[in-house]
């Protein structure tokens, strides 16, 4: 069985760091990434202060929605 994964890179206006805080004060979690990652099978790598890779083998359009009505986002381009 192969599995296929959506990929998104997104690079949001504020630093992740401070997406974290946000995420603590609002989300119950301590980091953006532990919330993106509490969906099954999402997984979130950042690469830089402001952008992060995100792959979902079937929940990508659920984080997608979340991330475009919570977050600051800069530029978000999906594969």
């Amino acid at each position: 069985m192969t599995a296929y994964y959506d990929t998104l890179i997104v690079t949001f206006s504020d630093p992740i760091g401070i997406l974290d805080m946000m995420c603590t004060d609002t989300c119950d979690v301590a980091t953006l990434k532990e919330w993106i990652e509490s969906y099954e099978s999402t997984r979130m790598t950042p690469i830089s202060e402001h952008t992060a890779v995100i792959t979902s083998e079937y929940n990508m359009v659920h984080v997608v929605e979340w991330l475009r009505k919570y977050t600051p986002i800069a530029e978000m381009k999906e594969y």
